[in-house]
């Protein structure tokens, strides 16, 4: 096998992390728009953060398991019950997570690396780099909602055009 075994169950809990952000973001993005009425927000978060953690998943199986001709394999996700009670706790939830898969990318990246899957390491270091503009724009979104206040209604009426960084 030209991957070892540490480096493939690395990838499957990558792989399931993936799922398991896609799951919260999607609830997130539910009560931005039914709760707080934030459905710009709520539609770039949906389009350009949740819809990307699958994307990820499938490059993750794509570079570093199926090339080699290794079955990806698929972890449970959670229940998609979270209540929020405010837009803050929304945006601190998404930089939180966002930081947190952020270090789980690392964590695999060095781990990989000391498992000697130098190959496998290449194609996990693009994917960090891809994904490193997702934590610029959560740290961006919570350092724009303090200067915004609790006035929801101009912080989404503006987003796209003054703080919206990710994608068309």
């Amino acid at each position: 096998m030209n991957v070892s075994e540490n480096t493939i169950n690395i990838l499957y809990q990558l792989i399931e992390q993936c799922f398991v952000e896609n799951r919260a973001l999607d609830r997130a993005v539910s009560v931005l728009g039914v709760e707080f009425a934030m459905n710009n927000t709520a539609s770039l978060v949906h389009q350009h953060m949740a819809h990307l953690y699958p994307m990820i998943s499938d490059e993750i199986g794509e570079k570093c398991l199926e090339r080699y001709n290794i079955s990806v394999e698929y972890g449970a996700t959670p229940e998609g019950k979270e209540n929020y009670l405010s837009v803050e706790d929304i945006i601190n939830m998404l930089e939180s997570r966002a930081i947190d898969f952020q270090n789980m990318l690392i964590g695999a990246c060095k781990a990989i690396q000391e498992n000697g899957d130098i190959h496998v390491y290449a194609d996990l270091l693009d994917i960090l780099e891809d994904f490193n503009p997702i934590v610029e724009q959560v740290i961006l979104l919570k350092d724009k909602l303090k200067l915004y206040g609790n006035n929801y209604a101009s912080f989404d009426a503006h987003i796209k055009e003054h703080f919206w960084i990710l994608g068309d």
